[in-house]
């Protein structure tokens, strides 16, 4: 297995353990196209804007090359998961 597969399989993992945590659940609430895909999307603005405002712009942040890459791939994350909600969520 290569380490993109074995990361692959135990993100799955995880998220199938998350998932059989939050119990009784309809996901059909939550499905594209409902508010509660709306309130993902809007929670992963939040999160982006927070990091851009308080992380990036944090001197202790700026001042160290590697915690400006960290952080700078966090904020690149959020923005393609807010990509990937908004395409699902407002298709058609």
């Amino acid at each position: 297995m290569t380490d993109n597969t074995t990361a692959d399989t135990d993100n799955e993992q995880q998220r199938l353990a998350d998932l059989a945590e939050i119990g009784d659940v309809d996901l059909s609430q939550f499905a594209p196209g409902t508010f509660g895909c709306h309130e993902a999307m809007h929670t992963t603005s939040l999160m982006l804007d927070m990091t851009d405002d308080h992380l990036l712009q944090h001197p202790a942040i700026l001042a160290d090359p590697e915690f400006y890459r960290l952080a700078s791939n966090v904020h690149e994350a959020l923005f393609a998961l807010y990509q990937a909600i908004g395409e699902k969520h407002l298709a058609d």
